[in-house]
């Protein structure tokens, strides 16, 4: 675990010194900026970066850099925010705005709304803060001012930050926004996880980030991941073969369940009351009929101007919502939620009962975490290349 390792001629005479913090920034700055296309110019560049490892050790780093493989591996740089941001609307109200006209603005757009006065960003108001701190407090939409509700003086980040940066960044603070500031404070848009995740790859990326975070875990289950994709994903069932990882090992989160027959305002606040963003919704036999989400609650009902008292769920839910089974596979669920935009997916059993619900965010999240701690998780293979790599510290040094 060396921070330096001097570097001396074949004199002995000291020439200068090795610095892993500059070899890793070297090696990401490298993979970053490859043009080549193919896998094949992105492992190149890794090798050139980190001394020549092959084999098994190549095969280790690229677990532990996955996400910035996947960017060489399509022979792209990674975008900025400033790319992302080209062209999109604003989402853009003023401390005074009515949350009335910030929810409809709010819709249109399906961004979160930037609070900006004289022309510096003072709050930031999303969809669960609309269902949360609005309409299940049964607040008047038309007479309330954003500025009373909204979250003060969130953080931002430059417009020349990379996807891959920004990823990280609301991994770190577990973040589902980001807005988006140049360095004298004027707002440049703001960006959500999905927005990032189809700057950075996709699906296709992103199958090959699950696959490593999977392996990560089965390094120490000692099994064995292969990917495989269905022809196509109808309705409710995803076939998985048997040596695949089931949803199960996800771990869905508890869903919150609410019948068909309530107002939104009651499930509004019984979200409200368990810090949730979504609900599934069950018929009488218990069987789910749909879903609701906070985003779901401001295109439908404010930006409809429904009233949330007497309006039934039901005719404002999402129907017959795709979901999964718990032994269905865990990579397809993950796909399926990434190529269709879907931030939740209902779990049932194999009986048809609703047991969880995945939340793209965790799913994310979980990701990014056990590629970065693949090394806890038992990834000694990894550890050694590095050392390999980077020095080919040994023996009583490694010790």
């Amino acid at each position: 675990r060396f921070r330096h390792l001097p570097v001396t001629d074949d004199n002995g005479a000291v020439v200068g010194v090795l610095d892993i913090a500059k070899c890793l920034n070297d090696a990401i700055s490298k993979l970053e900026h490859s043009k080549e296309k193919g896998s094949n110019a992105a492992e190149e560049a890794l090798k050139a970066s980190l001394g020549g490892a092959g084999g098994a050790q190549a095969a280790a780093l690229q677990q532990l850099l996955g996400p910035l493989l996947s960017q060489a591996f399509s022979g792209q740089s990674s975008p900025t925010l400033r790319s992302v941001l080209a062209g999109k609307p604003s989402t853009i109200v003023g401390p005074n705005s009515s949350l009335q006209d910030v929810g409809e603005m709010m819709a249109e757009s399906r961004k979160a709304a930037l609070v900006v006065n004289n022309g510096q960003l003072v709050g930031i108001f999303g969809f669960k803060d609309m269902m949360t701190r609005a309409i299940a407090k049964e607040l008047p939409l038309d007479y309330t001012a954003v500025s009373t509700v909204m979250t003060p003086n969130p953080e931002s980040v430059s417009p020349d930050t990379t996807v891959l940066e920004a990823l990280q960044i609301m991994h770190d603070n577990k973040f589902l926004t980001l807005p988006v500031c140049e360095a004298n404070g004027s707002v440049v848009g703001i960006v959500d996880v999905m927005d990032c995740v189809y700057a950075s790859g996709g699906a296709d990326g992103w199958r090959s980030i699950f696959a490593s975070a999977m392996e990560c875990d089965d390094l120490t289950d000692t099994a064995s991941v292969h990917s495989h994709r269905s022809a196509s994903v109808k309705s409710a069932k995803i076939s998985r073969k048997k040596d695949e990882r089931p949803v199960s090992k996800l771990r869905p989160k508890k869903p919150i369940l609410m019948g068909t027959s309530e107002t939104v305002l009651s499930v509004t606040q019984l979200l409200a009351s368990k810090r949730g963003d979504a609900a599934l919704l069950v018929n009488a036999n218990g069987g789910l009929a749909g879903i609701i989400t906070d985003t779901d609650v401001t295109r439908r009902v404010v930006a409809k101007q429904l009233p949330a008292g007497s309006t039934h769920v039901s005719l404002v839910m999402t129907a017959n919502p795709t979901c999964v089974s718990m032994s269905d596979s865990a990579m397809e669920a993950l796909v399926t939620m990434v190529e269709n935009r879907f931030r939740h997916l209902p779990v049932t059993d194999d009986n048809g009962a609703v047991v969880g619900v995945l939340d793209i965010a965790k799913c994310l999240n979980d990701a990014i975490s056990k590629l970065e701690h693949s090394k806890e998780k038992g990834s000694n293979a990894a550890e050694e290349a590095l050392k390999a790599s980077l020095g080919g510290a040994g023996g009583a040094q490694a010790a």
